[in-house]
């Protein structure tokens, strides 16, 4: 279930106090604040993120680039950089989150069982809860085994919205076009 063209890259320990760089652009689900180190995306925030006061990095500017993209449908995936500090169990979810497709969705469950082991959906989704990077790793395609939107840390209604833009579901009827 890996995205098949995603850059594999090792993490390095957040400097403490340490002000990254970040962009903040509009879009159809609000204000997106992009947050980098200078060479990685460290994260994607629907909420103010601090940060520093000088021109952004090139990483930065291609993410903003490439987020406006996806949402003029543009763009089905992302060819970036990232940092993904967490533990061995978060990482594996947020993998095999990677890899679902645009216009596609799993199950909480479905994953725990690629996953095998002990993993079970709920543990799953505590995992999916914490990735850092909402969109640009899908974790909006993962769905509760009876259909059903659960948990989205920019809200449900934003889910909605990402899964109505990739065709998963169908537009509202009164919806502007």
């Amino acid at each position: 279930m890996p995205h098949p063209t995603r850059k594999a890259v090792t993490a390095r320990e957040r400097e403490l106090f340490h002000l990254f760089h970040a962009v903040v652009m509009d879009s159809p689900i609000g204000k997106v604040w992009i947050e980098s180190d200078g060479e990685l995306i460290t994260r994607i925030s629907f909420e103010p993120l601090r940060m520093r006061q000088a021109k952004p990095p090139a990483v930065l500017r291609d993410a903003q680039r490439q987020m406006e993209g996806y949402f003029k449908r543009r763009r089905k995936h992302f060819d970036l950089p990232l940092q993904q500090l967490g533990t061995p169990f978060q990482k594996l979810v947020w993998q095999s989150i990677d890899g679902i497709r645009w216009g596609d969705t799993r199950t909480y469950q479905e994953i725990a069982d690629w996953i095998g082991g002990k993993a079970i959906a709920r543990t799953v989704g505590n995992a999916n809860g914490s990735n850092p990077l909402p969109i640009i790793v899908p974790c909006h395609r993962v769905i509760a085994s009876n259909g059903l939107l659960t948990g989205y840390i920019g809200g449900l209604w934003r889910k909605r919205w990402l899964l109505q833009h990739e065709g998963v579901l169908p537009r509202d009827l009164f919806e502007d076009a």
